[in-house]
């Protein structure tokens, strides 16, 4: 009697879920796993004569079809999903499709690429799943490559101030950015070539209107673009220059880029406390209303194409750091404004090395400005900051909401 009731509670829960009607099955079938094309496909059910993008393949309403539990075969999870919702950093219920290895798709492992791949048009990066990405992380204090942790983020999103997000102890972290059943592929459909201007797609949501209903796309309306964010923002250039991100258009305003300022900030901002595990301390907090690569004007600085109009310039998220994980440190990409960046350690920074390989995609010089900055401020020794008398990396002073000063005189003021 026990299992008929929590079969009939599950049945249950899926007509409950499913009611709010039609609204909800437009935005699915609008999505990148309700497309009844290119779809969720799961191997072990389809075969038995469940359509592309049935709802079956991610959740299983019922404890077995045709006597035995389809695969992967798996104890009771959250959402009545296939599988556990978060395991490990590459094992969950999202890496069982989005995977080059073992995936559960009739089409195999999902091909998904960097943001430097996808904006950047930078294709010579061989990442090609989201599992392989967040994979990116090591034990050291600065790693040598990194990712978004999952388990901090589940932590994150269910607990204290964020419980209004509605939640749980037991969600999805991909879910933090994603909805499962709105996300879009951008480009739609489309694993190797970067985005265009013919087939763009909206991937995210707002984390903290996940509690609202329906849970909509971030970055579909116009007023969700960086253009709106601010009047100010710059487009990179893409690799081999000539066109810019992210769709290899003349467009430059940030009219065709999603807010990811607006997106990122729902979390990294001055006031949320982020704990990480693997760096052991919390993150530092960032005011984008402040830092100079934010809202506020810029001092003058000797800067290369496309910001040599000798304005200011507001910079997106996503112009330095990827969204999953990078072999670089602190999710930096490995091309930026038509360049390469390699980032993988704090060790003194020498032109064209470690931070200063980023710096220098926008502050230019061939190394130069990066390798020497400007002249001493307040008649502070160089020791202070070389005790050693060599190089010392960027980011000792400039970093996101930096208070580093040097006889009272700021170094976020650059």
């Amino acid at each position: 009697m026990k299992h008929i009731f929590w079969i009939f509670f599950g049945v249950i829960v899926i007509v409950f879920l499913c009611r709010p009607g039609e609204a909800m099955a437009g935005i699915y079938l609008d999505s990148a796993h309700g497309n009844s094309t290119y779809g969720v496909n799961r191997s072990s059910i389809s075969s038995l004569g469940y359509a592309r993008a049935n709802c079956a393949h991610c959740h299983e309403q019922h404890a077995s079809i045709e006597g035995s539990e389809p695969a992967p075969s798996d104890g009771p999870s959250a959402a009545l999903l296939f599988y556990d919702n978060h395991v490990s950093q590459t094992d969950g219920a999202c890496m069982k499709c989005h995977t080059d290895v073992a995936a559960v798709q009739t089409d195999g492992g999902i091909v998904n690429r960097s943001y430097s791949y996808r904006a950047g048009a930078w294709t010579a990066d061989t990442l090609n799943d989201i599992a392989e990405a967040f994979a990116f992380t090591t034990s050291l204090t600065y790693p040598s490559s990194s990712s978004h942790n999952l388990a901090d983020i589940r932590t994150f999103i269910s607990a204290g101030a964020q419980s209004s997000w509605k939640y749980t102890s037991k969600a999805n972290p991909c879910v933090a950015c994603h909805d499962p059943h709105a996300v879009q592929g951008d480009p739609t459909h489309d694993g190797f070539t970067p985005k265009n201007d013919l087939a763009r797609g909206w991937m995210l949501s707002l984390p903290s209107q996940h509690g609202s209903a329906p849970w909509g796309l971030w970055g579909d309306d116009v007023g969700e673009r960086m253009s709106s964010y601010s009047s100010s923002y710059q487009a990179l250039l893409r690799w081999g220059g000539g066109v810019f991100e992210p769709d290899g258009t003349s467009v430059e305003d940030g009219s065709n880029l999603t807010d990811f300022n607006t997106f990122c900030i729902d979390c990294h901002n001055s006031t949320n406390t982020i704990y990480s595990s693997l760096l052991s301390r919390n993150l530092i907090k960032i005011n984008w209303g402040q830092d100079r690569h934010g809202l506020p004007s810029s001092l003058s600085a000797t800067l290369i194409a496309p910001y040599t109009s000798g304005v200011s310039y507001v910079l997106a998220c996503t112009d330095c750091h990827e969204p999953h994980g990078s072999p670089n440190v602190f999710l930096i990409r490995q091309e930026v404004n038509n360049g390469q960046v390699s980032a993988t350690g704090l060790a003194p920074d020498t032109g064209g090395t470690q931070m200063a390989s980023l710096c220098e995609r926008c502050h230019g010089d061939g190394g130069t400005v990066m390798a020497s900055h400007s002249a001493i401020q307040g008649g502070a020794s160089c020791i202070i900051c070389h005790p050693s008398g060599g190089y010392t990396d960027c980011i000792s002073c400039h970093y996101h909401g930096s208070s580093a000063t040097v006889n009272s005189v700021t170094y976020l003021s650059f």
